[in-house]
């Protein structure tokens, strides 16, 4: 099992209008789930009727997209074709599988993790925008250090720019780094490696032939 660019995976899965109208229902901004560089410096005043007092208000989540990568955990249930792109998985697999949002406007800005490998494997599709991405084979850095702004001697066997549709395939502890080229906009679906079963490319390549048919 090995990465792999898919070209055209998911054209027009989701969208820059789209994630607007999630970061203005405010209930579901919760400070747990939206990330970005810096969060913990915020505060903000609430008039009386404020229900969600541990939610970001829009205009934060605006600025923090424009001044860096933010992501959005837990978005499975967040539009209609993301949830039932991680359904169509979860019931393949028989496993969970989560949905996080990546949105960036701001090309200066630094990927949060660097280089950097996960515990899961992942197929990102990119949204909007173009992302190029860098991939290294597993087994180049010690999975007992940390994870995140790792540092490679050796060169990438994946180098290649993602557009809106394609979607780039990486196993778990591939060390990989996202640079945005454009504005970005991305979901990943992150799967858990756990038990005999591994995920494989041709499962998620199947999969999605059948939700086409």
């Amino acid at each position: 099992m090995t990465a792999k660019v898919i070209k055209d995976f998911y054209p027009n899965l989701f969208s820059w209008k789209e994630l607007e109208y999630l970061i203005n229902l405010r209930p579901l901004m919760t400070y747990d789930r939206v990330q970005f560089e810096g969060k913990d410096n915020f505060q903000w005043d609430d008039v009386e009727w404020c229900l969600d007092n541990d939610c970001f208000p829009a205009p934060i989540i605006r600025d923090a997209i424009h001044n860096g990568v933010c992501h959005f955990l837990d978005m499975s249930k967040s539009t209609s074709k993301i949830n039932h792109l991680c359904g169509v998985f979860e019931k393949k697999f028989d496993k969970p599988v989560d949905a996080h949002v990546y949105a960036c406007k701001n090309i200066e800005a630094k990927h949060p993790f660097g280089i950097h490998f996960d515990y899961n494997t992942n197929i990102i599709i990119q949204c909007e925008g173009a992302t190029n991405f860098k991939v290294w084979y597993d087994g180049l850095c010690d999975l007992r250090e940390d994870n995140a702004n790792l540092t490679m001697t050796e060169d990438p066997f994946i180098d290649c720019d993602l557009y809106p549709g394609d979607a780039i395939f990486i196993p778990a502890f591939f060390p990989h780094l996202a640079t945005s080229t454009t504005h970005r906009l991305s979901v990943s679906f992150p799967k858990m490696i756990f038990g005999e079963k591994q995920l494989k490319l041709e499962d998620y390549t199947e999969t999605f032939k059948s939700l086409s048919a």
